[in-house]
């Protein structure tokens, strides 16, 4: 049958006994049918309600977050600002590399002079010492990041003879943790080309005379494993084909042929964008464009340069990711636009790197790009994917306490996963073993120091794995966003890097107020749906359950933006009435009856349905006049009556659910394809998704409405994790028609965990070809196939651990209270 909204079971004990009938159809068969000993049967037909659960959901208002004027022009000014953000991107905003400034800082005058060509870099290392003798990110303390910043800085300062007091003070801090340092850089914080770059610059302070604890046996260790790591390089591989390799050409010079090198130069001078590889090449060769590139970056820099730059496209992604997963992509569609034509602009089969001169795409960066271009419509080939699925694999197989920044990149690969099309056998390749590596990444023993990198990291990866995209709401995700959103967030290249124009407090901010303030409207609209069902009378209604408020939640995720105020409303009310006649036709009213209510409805006229009793009296005029008021209001916008399209459509529902009520009475098992015709209807998504339709604002013209043939989808998962729910129960009160059943009576042999396993197949498919109709289909305006997808989406998460609809379940209602009553503080 239809959904059974939020039914939680009681004890028997609190339920009064009245039998009472309709005609000589017994509720005492109702209440057997639905699991109910029949001992309760007696006494007050009121009793029902508590069958059907505790009252609906109401809160306190002590938490409530009230729209003003003041968070109004707050969030008017935050929109602005950030917009502005947008538009002023150009080639990147990025803090300071200790590191690659003091790789720079070591280039000598051009002229000749024994000093340095940009004296400005050895200032600022002078300058920027951390309190404990240290250099990097002050924020957080990573090993890597602070082994490789101290160490180039102090080689440096050494190189001009400069600085005593600072050199000193960084042996003192490198002699006092080298050690554990090293340790825990080479397990799960190691940076890029780590192992390569710090042996590196180890021999290089060597000859430079620095006093530091050479002879440990950690640093034998790591010695050993740079030489195992350039063993596996092709000399004619490393000077033909861009590699990784690029990025950290300062800690390999000993294999490296500065002139053939030379030919795998970007554009801009750089390698891989790199200051340091750059710096190292130019001090080798003298190359006029390496030279042109780190002057650039000095003029405009001033007196530092950045780990990697340009950083064009890592920086318009992670903005355009801030901004869609905190819930405001609405309010910057056009800054969004022209960011993502951006990125397109520069997409290739081959993948992306953090900026548009890279020649080595970076998976991470890739997968995010991917993502939100489909996300935004553009259209992407998973090729590009499959160009990177080598490296992921090898960053899969790595357990999880050795690579945190894997972590992040296989996180990244996970998600854009879950936006497959059909045939897109890559994406479940990818989005298996990433499934894999994340789980078991989580159960590392060091994951919890992996914050040093990512604070919410444990929190990001935990949501992601406990709901797919295609199965959770954008609402319920952007709120999980908002709690865990760092604005500090930082990224590990070689050593830590901020984007501060991409993660920064202003985005999280707005998305607080902006939440709250869309979570205090949609609040006020419950009472307008509690106001219509009181002047229906379906309080009055004893055989039903009463939850004006849970099904109100399922709109206001469906739908939430401000606009679509009439859209909720009426979805709300199709799905009281869906809920309701549930009720009626599965097990209250008798069957003459319920054919008697077919009729004066299919009629359409109330004088039709004196016979019935005065419940069903109730359920009609309810109909009758919602629907007729939805139709007057659609009038006004299409231009034509709607009411005859939306009376078919509720029709043929009643019809479905006649047609499984007489199967139950029969003791009648159909056939699978019986069944499944007969099936899609009855779980009710048509006439729950037409009748709200119309109500969007929007003119909805026939050819328009003609091409959302992917409803018959929506319908197929919402009836597939009904049934995978419910089979049992149903099938223990004497239903014999479910997918699961009707599978395995025309599968002789087959068991009941190799029908569920086919029907989660089958769901699956049918998810996947949601995705591109949801994505792709721009012959159809946004808004209706967002109506669509969503409502697809809502059964997937009502049904994700059980019968959400009949038991309550506690997961659901923490939805509900986070989405309508509990702000975010």
């Amino acid at each position: 049958m239809a959904p059974i909204l939020f039914a939680p079971l009681i004890p028997v004990s609190t339920v009064n006994t009245k039998c009472l009938r309709f005609g000589n159809y017994s509720r005492a068969k109702s209440l057997a049918w639905r699991n109910i000993p029949s001992a309760v049967v007696g006494e007050d037909a009121k009793s029902l309600q508590a069958y059907y659960g505790k009252p609906d959901y109401v809160q306190s208002v002590s938490t409530f977050v009230a729209p003003s004027d003041e968070m109004d022009k707050r969030i008017e000014e935050l929109v602005a600002e950030i917009k502005a953000i947008f538009n002023s991107m150009e080639d990147g905003e990025i803090s300071p590399s200790p590191y690659d400034t003091a790789w720079v800082a070591r280039i000598s005058a051009i002229d000749g002079s024994a000093k340095p060509q940009f004296p400005q870099m050895v200032d600022w290392i002078l300058h920027n010492q951390l309190p404990d003798g240290s250099w990097g990110e002050n924020r957080r303390f990573l090993a890597c990041d602070r082994l490789l910043n101290t160490l180039s800085c102090i080689a440096t300062l050494a190189f001009w003879g400069v600085g005593n007091n600072q050199v000193n003070r960084g042996i003192e801090f490198l002699k006092g943790n080298t050690e554990g340092m090293i340790k825990e850089a080479l397990g799960h914080h190691r940076s890029k080309g780590f192992e390569i770059v710090f042996p590196a610059l180890l021999n290089q302070a060597k000859l430079l005379g620095l006093d530091l604890p050479y002879e440990v046996p950690i640093i034998k260790q790591i010695n050993e494993k740079r030489d195992s790591e350039l063993k596996k390089v092709s000399f004619e591989e490393l000077h033909s084909h861009p590699s990784t390799m690029l990025q950290c050409l300062e800690g390999i010079q000993e294999v490296v042929d500065w002139k053939n090198i030379l030919k795998l130069q970007s554009q801009d001078g750089s390698f891989s964008s790199s200051p340091a590889s750059t710096a190292c090449v130019f001090m080798q060769t003298g190359d006029n464009k390496c030279l042109r590139f780190l002057t650039s970056l000095v003029a405009k820099f001033g007196d530092h340069v950045p780990s990697i730059y340009p950083v064009d496209i890592a920086e318009r992604l992670r903005a355009v990711d801030s901004v869609e997963s905190l819930g405001l992509e609405r309010h910057f569609q056009t800054e969004i636009k022209q960011a993502m034509d951006y990125v397109f602009h520069y997409w290739s089969e081959r993948g992306i790197g953090l900026g548009r001169e890279s020649l080595v795409p970076d998976i991470d960066i890739t997968a995010t790009a991917f993502r939100l271009l489909r996300t935004f419509g553009y259209t992407v080939s998973s090729d590009a994917l499959q160009n990177i699925k080598s490296e992921a694999e090898e960053l899969s197989k790595r357990s999880g306490d050795e690579n945190c920044a894997g972590i992040i990149a296989i996180l990244s690969l996970y998600r854009c996963s879950q936006l497959n099309f059909p045939g897109e056998n890559v994406m479940r390749e990818i989005g298996a073993f990433a499934e894999d590596y994340l789980a078991r990444s989580l159960e590392s023993k060091n994951f919890c120091q992996a914050k040093a990198v990512k604070e919410n990291l444990r929190q990001e990866i935990e949501y992601a794995l406990s709901a797919r995209w295609n199965r959770n709401m954008p609402r319920l995700m952007a709120r999980n966003h908002i709690v865990a959103f760092n604005p500090d967030d930082l990224w590990l290249g070689k050593t830590l890097y901020r984007l501060p124009k991409a993660s920064n407090d202003k985005y999280l901010e707005l998305a607080k107020l902006d939440f709250n303030s869309i979570q205090a409207k949609l609040r006020s609209e419950i009472q307008h749906i509690k106001r219509w069902y009181k002047e229906c009378k379906f309080p009055q209604l004893h055989f039903t359950r009463h939850r004006e408020v849970a099904v109100y939640w399922t709109s206001s995720v469906v739908m939430f933006e401000q606009q679509y105020t009439d859209c909720r409303l009426d979805f709300t009310k199709a799905g009281i009435l869906g809920v309701i006649t549930d009720d009626l036709y599965d097990t209250y009213a008798t069957l003459q009856q319920l054919k008697l209510f077919n009729e004066a409805f299919e009629r359409w006229d109330p004088l039709q349905i004196d016979q019935l009793p005065e419940d069903m009296k109730i359920v009609f005029m309810g109909f009758y006049n919602t629907l007729t008021d939805i139709s007057e209001r659609a009038r006004e916008v299409q231009g034509r009556d709607v009411l005859p399209y939306l009376r078919q459509q509720w029709l043929n529902l009643l019809f479905s659910f006649t047609k499984e009520r007489e199967w139950m009475e029969r003791s009648y098992p159909p056939l699978l394809d019986e069944y499944w015709e007969n099936a899609k209807v009855s779980i009710a998504m048509e006439s729950t998704i037409l009748t709200p339709i119309f109500s969007t604002g929007d003119i909805l013209p026939d050819h328009i409405l003609g091409k959302l043939d992917f409803l018959n989808l929506v319908s197929e998962t919402g009836r597939l994790m009904n049934d995978f729910r419910t089979f049992q129960r149903e099938r223990d009160r004497g239903e014999l028609a479910s997918f699961v059943q009707c599978y395995m009576n025309e599968h002789p042999g087959c068991t009941e965990e190799e029908a569920l396993n086919y029907m989660e197949e089958v769901n699956e498919e049918a998810l996947t070809q949601l995705n591109y109709h949801f994505l792709m289909r721009a012959d159809i305006p946004k808004r209706y196939r967002t109506l669509l997808f969503n409502t697809a989406r809502i059964m997937q998460i009502i049904y994700r651990k059980e019968d959400g609809f009949l038991n309550a379940a506690e997961d659901l209602e923490d939805s509900i209270k986070k989405s309508l009553y509990e702000p975010v503080l």
